[in-house]
């Protein structure tokens, strides 16, 4: 028995030992990437059928919503999502990036959540997540009105998004 409980503390040491050094990896390379040279792609094909310019954006705050529909914290974002859409309706907008999940599925999923006022990508072959080195879900990526990434955030946080987003508006009003 008392091999067990040794045997079961030194893997719980382990678990979190990794465990941390995974939150060290994420928030540097949060850091890292916010202010690096990856540029967002040009154009989004979205769920409705349309396709979004990112240079017809130009002079709007604009927020990537990186997601999936198997990924809880992703769909508990949504009604805050929302929310900060229609807070700065005239001055961000919000799109969906979803490079898992096929255009069906994502409409099904508006069409159940009803009030959704933004749009989302779907799976193409032209992956998002990949170009932008996104590979935890959710992220947010922020984008100034001049189409420069200026900050990218693992994992929800409504107040330090929606402070970002405030900021970038009051600076061009």
């Amino acid at each position: 028995m008392k091999s067990f409980k040794i045997k079961s503390t030194i893997k719980m040491k382990q678990i979190l030992r990794y465990t941390l050094l995974l939150f060290i990896f994420a928030f540097f390379t949060k850091s890292a990437i916010a202010q690096s040279s990856i540029n967002p792609p040009t154009a989004f094909l979205l769920n409705n059928g349309n396709t979004v310019q990112l240079k017809d954006l130009k002079g709007k705050v604009i927020l990537l919503d990186f997601w999936y529909r198997g990924c809880l914290p992703c769909l508990k974002a949504t009604p805050d999502l929302i929310k900060l859409q229609e807070e700065f309706k005239n001055d961000l907008v919000v799109i969906g990036i979803n490079d898992i999940d096929n255009k069906e599925d994502i409409s099904n999923y508006y069409a159940y959540k009803k009030n959704t006022n933004y749009l989302s990508t779907y799976k193409t072959s032209s992956n998002i997540s990949k170009r932008l080195k996104v590979n935890v879900f959710p992220t947010f990526i922020i984008i100034n009105q001049n189409g420069e990434i200026v900050k990218r955030e693992i994992g929800f946080n409504k107040g330090s998004i929606r402070k970002t987003i405030k900021k970038l508006i009051q600076q061009t009003k």
